[in-house]
């Protein structure tokens, strides 16, 4: 995390600094994600081939103490098995040939190997911030010199840094063997490495100027390095060849455009004073995303400065055009906030961390504001929640507790806000009769889940055979199963569509809707039953009690904290039952509540009766003000309550 400890107004409470050691357990969970870690496991040539995919910018950005790990071995972690393992499946040949093309280019084949794990990240680094890299700048020892097309090469005069990028461009891209030209020297491969690799990965701003002198200005005895590589791979300018001027012309006129070469260093933009950075699934329909639409406007009604930039969600996750309205004149792609808060999941804060490493540790301050629908965090994910973050807001006692658990230098619980579209009541019936088809006289009770939700956690299962039972007794009931990306979810819709054949009297719909016509789902429905087995915070539940629908709920997890509203209707679990990773996200050694099945029943046929319930405080429990409060004194922007 950022090292803030003298600028931070919360000093006493913030985490100290993650060790690299730390960082890579933390990737190896993040590269294992939704398995678990169990402590003490050695990364695997797996995890190493995620973690170079994904987390190039940490690895780059801690790339001397990455390298000190795997001198040292430390930690039991296993860094030098898991990166050979890594190299010898992606160099045809084996290790053998890799220690061997390492010494002809004079470089230690481990350093060539961590090399081409960070390659990607190195891109985002200015020159000064060069790690251990930055002292291989001298001239190679060792390296052997190549002609490309009858000319010599004289690579033996770059670097040993060029050497170093050299192996790990070849770490990274095997394929190279396959280009029109290469004929398996040693000349090819620095010649593609020249032309093609690295403006690929942007390494370019990385060099030396003495590199840099060489491969594009040449000396007096000797040509541009540049033109003698680019000739291999060029018969077009083979005419040129005896003509050195006129390749040095083309070189000054075309070689820039055509070949992708950029020399200046990537200049990351300057933090704007006081401004903060939301960065979470801000633009799509998704419960996660509500909770970020929720404190952007938060932020907003505290009259501060903020942007909001996107973390990564699954291509099939639609876009919502009431929150890309409303949010999106605040949208950036680079936030530039001085500090910065992550509304999303603890698992995708901690993937855009490492993957965005140079520009996290650049903030101030970074606090988290996530929901978790377990009592504990998994190991690896423990370190995450302890060292990346200021502040970790939770939405409910239950998932702060979690995290406290966890080690989380400052947990609290921030109940989000929950925002509704107040459509016209006539609007509402005119929706409602386009979307579903009830017949009139029925009493509608409603289940609404997210099939990207886990259908294992939201459990309709027990409101179908709940329904059932109730039928019995009051023939008159409906059930509407309001489900989102069934389609892509084709498993669990099965199952589900195989439930729902032998339930009569329960209506399925499936689809997108916009937050409105969920909004008049709930309000025209005598109940919400959710027999959830697990809730971090329980959004459609709270939108229920907030515009008067009763709601029949298991008593367990994040809902609890809304028992006070007269309109919840508890249902006891039956028990808590152990579940694993098959059943939920990093579900091994965790446990869940399993509804009691004829509590269920009677709770359902309460929410039948006839009554008026009393108004509870669920405006004042999910509104904005409140939770513009909440987050402004977690984040030390408003004086603390006296």
């Amino acid at each position: 995390m950022p090292d803030t400890a003298a600028a931070s107004p919360l000093a006493a409470d913030v985490p100290s600094a993650p060790t690299d050691a730390d960082l890579l357990r933390i990737a190896q969970a993040a590269a294992r994600f939704p398995r678990s870690v169990a402590r003490g496991t050695a990364l695997t040539p797996a995890d190493m081939d995620q973690i170079a995919r994904r987390f190039g910018g940490m690895l780059a950005a801690r790339f001397d103490g990455m390298a000190r790990l795997l001198a040292a071995d430390a930690a039991g972690l296993g860094l030098g098995p898991a990166l050979r393992g890594w190299g010898e499946r992606r160099f045809t040949g084996g290790m053998a040939a890799a220690e061997r093309l390492a010494r002809r280019l004079g470089v230690p084949l481990e350093t060539g190997l961590l090399t081409a794990a960070a390659l990607p990240g190195f891109a985002a680094l200015p020159q000064r911030d060069l790690p251990r890299l930055g002292a291989t700048t001298g001239a190679a020892t060792g390296a052997a010199t190549g002609t490309a097309t009858g000319t010599a090469t004289g690579t033996e005069g770059l670097s040993r840094l060029f050497h170093t990028l050299c192996l790990g461009i070849r770490l990274r891209r095997p394929d190279m063997l396959e280009a029109p030209g290469m004929d398996g020297s040693l000349a090819a491969l620095r010649d593609w490495c020249i032309v093609f690799g690295l403006a690929e990965f942007g390494l370019w701003p990385l060099l030396p100027p003495a590199d840099r002198r060489l491969l594009l200005g040449g000396t007096a005895e000797q040509p541009p390095l540049f033109l003698a590589a680019v000739l291999r791979f060029r018969w077009d300018l083979q005419a040129l060849a005896d003509r050195p001027l006129a390749l040095r012309q083309w070189l000054r006129a075309s070689a820039a455009g055509e070949y992708g070469i950029r020399l200046e260093s990537t200049r990351p933009p300057a933090p704007v004073p006081g401004r903060i950075s939301v960065i979470g699934p801000w633009r799509n329909v998704l419960g996660l995303s509500d909770d970020c639409h929720s404190a952007c406007l938060a932020l907003d009604q505290l009259g501060l400065d903020w942007e909001v930039t996107g973390t990564e969600v699954g291509r099939h996750i639609e876009p919502d055009p009431d929150k890309i309205a409303a949010l999106g004149s605040h949208a950036v792609a680079v936030p530039r906030g001085e500090r910065a808060l992550v509304t999303d999941t603890l698992f995708q804060a901690t993937f855009w961390a490492l993957a965005n490493w140079q520009r996290f540790r650049a903030f101030r301050r970074v606090d988290l504001f996530a929901p978790w629908e377990l009592a504990g965090l998994p190991e690896g994910w423990r370190l995450a929640a302890r060292l990346l973050f200021h502040t970790v807001m939770a939405p409910s006692g239950f998932a702060r507790d979690a995290f406290a658990a966890a080690g989380a230098a400052r947990a609290l619980r921030v109940t989000s806000s929950v925002e509704v579209a107040g459509r016209p009541l006539a609007a509402d019936r005119l929706a409602l009769r386009r979307r579903l088809r009830v017949p009139r006289g029925k009493r509608v009770l409603v289940t609404v889940f997210d099939f990207s939700s886990w259908m294992a956690r939201k459990n309709p299962e027990a409101a179908l055979h709940a329904f059932a039972r109730l039928r019995r007794g009051v023939p008159n009931a409906v059930l509407v199963v309001k489900t989102t990306r069934g389609r892509r979810a084709r498993g669990a819709a099965r199952r589900l569509a195989a439930l729902l054949r032998r339930s009569p009297d329960v209506v399925w719909v499936d689809g997108v809707w916009p937050n409105a016509d969920i909004e008049a789902l709930l309000r025209g429905a005598e109940a919400l039953v959710s027999l959830h087995r697990a809730e971090g915070f329980g959004r459609n539940i709270a939108k229920a009690l907030l515009l008067g629908t009763q709601v029949v709920v298991t008593d367990w997890s994040g809902n609890t904290e809304m028992a006070a509203e007269p309109r919840y209707i508890g249902v006891p679990p039956a028990r808590l039952v152990p579940i694993s990773d098959a059943d939920y996200v990093l579900g091994d050694g965790q446990r869940w509540a399993e509804p009691d099945a004829r509590a269920a029943v009677r709770a359902m046929r309460r929410a039948l009766v006839k009554r008026v319930p009393k108004p509870g405080r669920a405006a004042l429990r999910f509104g904005r003000a409140r939770l513009a409060r909440r987050i402004g004194r977690a984040m030390g922007v408003l004086p603390p309550r006296p």
